[in-house]
């Protein structure tokens, strides 16, 4: 049985950047994964040594300075990559590209503008908010898909006090970056030579608590910690916490999951006549959006990442929609990956059952991080991690 000041369940960016932070003053740190390999929602899939295509979260900025600062502390921060600057298009109904501009009705969006700034965003979802900004139309044509493509799920919704949210920057790192390896090469290094301690492959199938703390359960092997750090997805945090805090427990089962389908594909760049693009935005399409490679390009490859709508299409009919956008065979196709991001689906009154859940935790040695509490975002996830792992050094006991 091991014992540790803090544990920490989940290897995401939440639960590291949590990490690196309760380890900062010598605490003894156990980070928990079932699964066997680090980033959560973050997946950076590497079909060749020098190739890597994110499947999952794929833009990092220079206003997600927890994440940076834990990076910093590792002495990598050097390391990051300037993404180039390319920009989004829509895909019509007619498979043409399209700028975001031709989309927007500026007659519309100036007749509204000026009312619609004033307005608050507490209380009010991403459609109200947003069509108060720029007119029904635009957020119809223009907004909607555009910021359902951001969060790989309708975001009409959505709470428009969590849809980017002003955060500070670090203006030493580039405004955009990724990694050595993707995102994920980035949270490979935090964990190396880090002042906690990592288990992979290791599935939390309980937690008890009792006078001197925690005990979780893997499998029939047993962790003791006086503090306790959830970075799970909000289900599995709300099963885990159902019989020792049901009131939180109750909480976090009110927010409802979506899941969105990605499949990526590897080509050699001269196969297709796509011009560099960072991504491609589908309205009314099969797929909520496309993440490229091209901003940080590579000399023979070129790869895209599709996020399809669940349910709609099967392999190959995904297959297929993708050949067509890119204007390809399938059979040009290097390398093909798939896998199913599960994403939190929250509405405006999810933004109150979050504080809610936080405020029953406020004295408590535990606390809850991830992406359903104040955003999606990685770094959303990341300052919520700060907070909460402050939160826990601070606690007496």
């Amino acid at each position: 049985m091991d014992h540790f000041d803090y544990i920490v369940v989940g290897a995401g960016a939440s639960g590291l950047v949590a990490a690196a932070r309760l380890a900062r003053g010598g605490a003894s740190v156990r980070v928990l994964e079932a699964a066997d390999r680090l980033g959560g929602c973050i997946h950076s899939w590497r079909p060749r040594d020098d190739f890597w295509l994110e499947l999952g979260a794929h833009t990092a900025y220079n206003s997600y300075a927890p994440l940076l600062e834990a990076l910093e502390d590792r002495g990598r921060l050097g390391e990051l990559l300037l993404r180039e600057k390319v920009g989004y298009r829509f895909v019509t109904a007619e498979g043409h590209l399209q700028s975001p501009m031709a989309r927007l009705n500026f007659l519309e969006a100036a007749l509204f503008l000026p009312f619609g700034l004033f307005r608050a965003k507490a209380g009010r979802s991403v459609a109200q908010w947003f069509s108060g900004l720029l007119g029904s139309g635009n957020y119809r044509r223009l907004l909607g898909p555009a910021f359902a493509a951001v969060l790989s799920q309708r975001a009409d919704d959505f709470p428009a006090q969590w849809l980017f949210r002003k955060k500070p920057r670090m203006r030493t790192a580039p405004r955009k970056f990724t990694f050595s390896g993707g995102l994920q090469g980035l949270l490979e290094a935090l964990v190396e030579n880090a002042p906690f301690s990592l288990r992979t492959g290791a599935q939390v199938r309980a937690i008890q608590r009792d006078d001197s703390g925690f005990r979780v359960w893997v499998g029939e092997t047993e962790t003791r910690g006086k503090k306790l750090l959830l970075a799970l997805p909000v289900d599995v945090a709300a099963a885990l916490l159902a019989d020792l805090y049901p009131e939180v427990a109750r909480r976090l089962a009110r927010f409802p999951m979506v899941a969105s389908e990605a499949l990526g594909v590897v080509l050699p760049a001269g196969k297709t006549a796509l011009p560099p693009l960072a991504g491609l935005i589908g309205a009314d399409d099969s797929f909520w959006s496309v993440v490229t490679r091209d901003p940080v390009p590579h000399a023979s490859l070129r790869g895209y990442t599709f996020h399809f709508r669940p349910g709609i299409l099967d392999r190959a009919g995904k297959l297929a929609r993708i050949a067509q956008v890119l204007g390809v065979a399938s059979s040009e196709f290097l390398h093909v990956e798939e896998t199913v991001n599960r994403l939190p689906a929250p509405g405006v009154e999810h933004a109150d059952l979050a504080g809610e859940a936080l405020a029953l935790l406020e004295r408590e040695p535990l606390a809850l991080v991830g992406n359903y509490l104040n955003g999606l975002s990685i770094g959303d996830c990341a300052e919520r991690a700060v907070i909460e792992a402050e939160r826990l050094l601070q606690l007496q006991g």
